[in-house]
């Protein structure tokens, strides 16, 4: 029952998807603003191009607590698979959670408040206050 309460199933996060759109868009009509027609549309494709490439990152489908510094992540890709990582600091910026890894090849992970049901939420947000 303990341990049960160490395990975070994450889901897709809509609210990040539409942040980004968001922004994607204010970028885009700021830019449609300052630059030429070809200029703006060569940013475009960059933009989408980056986009496209940041979905395609593995994503993290679960992580799990194991002792110390030690957690679990699973991610799903292509195939999924499971690190072992430790973590040097977990910052709670109220909306989203960001985990850093000791291991600086490992980039960052946020967590939105909308990929947890609200008990796992409220429940990663003390973890965090511990930690």
């Amino acid at each position: 029952m303990y341990t049960a309460k160490r395990v975070f199933q994450l889901q897709a996060s809509r609210f990040a998807l539409v942040l980004q759109l968001f922004i994607f868009v204010l970028i885009l009509g700021l830019l449609y603003q300052l630059l030429t027609l070809g200029v703006w549309l060569v940013s475009l494709l960059i933009m989408i191009i980056a986009w496209f490439r940041l979905f395609k990152q593995p994503r993290i489908q679960q992580f799990e607590y194991l002792d110390d510094q030690d957690w679990s992540f699973s991610f799903q890709a292509n195939h999924p698979f499971i690190q072992r990582r430790k973590i040097s600091k977990i910052i709670d910026h109220q909306c989203y959670i960001v985990i850093y890894f000791l291991d600086i090849q490992h980039q960052p992970c946020i967590i939105w408040w909308d990929q947890l049901p609200l008990s796992q939420w409220k429940n990663l947000k003390s973890w965090v206050k511990l930690a």
